[in-house]
């Protein structure tokens, strides 16, 4: 792991940040003891399937499993664009799963790390980050779910397959300013009244001139806004105007 990675892993850790036990955690910035339910049962444990495979935090997986819940009473799709190991994907499909949708899962990745466009990013990604992964073994995390298909690749050369489906829900966790606009130009259009896009990397700084970019960009001439979550996501509620 980079030195920027390790030390990202550790600022955001919540063994720094908590300074409470239980259903309330007194955190930085405001020192309040606010309501944090990622941090207990019941969606403690469904992070704790999921540890070894994300390096999204809990606080972001349990607004990812929170929308995606709501957006399966919608009709449309689902998508992640960005899988790594499959932590964040199997979190989704669990979800989908328990609310007994009938909706298909598309995820795109790589499936072997950055790629080669990384290089002149914004975000000084290098080729090859979170290359420790596979196709296989997403495959093998995710075999309980029949639902899920998968689109190994570079986006947006991979989403030509999907160009006649609606989408209910997609999460973008991509990095790379050429993904996170290609993921924003293709799926606009498809997504349904309601739908939602999850930007993870909008919020961090390392990102400013990729991700957020990228979403900022598109949006500036759109009907929707994009809301900053506390958390370095960004949520897009497609309008029904």
């Amino acid at each position: 792991m980079s030195f920027r990675g390790l030390a990202r892993k550790i600022l955001f850790s919540e063994r720094v940040f908590r300074m409470m036990s239980g259903e309330y955690t007194r955190s930085v910035p405001n020192l309040y003891a606010t309501y944090t339910p990622w941090y207990v049962s019941p969606f403690a444990e469904h992070y704790a399937r999921i540890r070894d495979k994300t390096e999204v935090s809990p606080d972001r997986c349990y607004f990812l499993q929170k929308f995606a819940a709501h957006c399966c009473n919608l009709s449309g799709d689902f998508v992640e664009c960005g899988v790594y190991r499959g932590g964040t994907a199997y979190l989704i499909a669990e979800t989908m799963k328990l609310k007994g949708g009938r909706d298909t899962l598309h995820l795109f990745d790589t499936f072997e790390g950055m790629p080669s466009i990384a290089a002149a990013d914004p975000s000084a990604h290098r080729p090859g980050d979170f290359g420790r992964t596979s196709l296989s073994e997403v495959r093998a995390f995710l075999s309980a779910f029949d639902f899920v298909r998968y689109y190994p690749g570079r986006i947006p050369e991979t989403l030509g397959p999907l160009d006649s489906f609606r989408f209910a829900f997609v999460h973008v966790d991509v990095d790379l300013y050429d993904s996170a606009k290609s993921s924003c130009e293709f799926f606009y259009d498809r997504l349904v009244n309601h739908g939602m896009m999850v930007f993870d990397d909008y919020g961090f700084q390392d990102y400013s001139g990729s991700a957020k970019r990228a979403v900022d960009e598109f949006l500036q001439d759109k009907l929707e806004e994009p809301i900053v979550l506390p958390t370095g996501q960004c949520l897009m509620i497609k309008s029904a105007l």
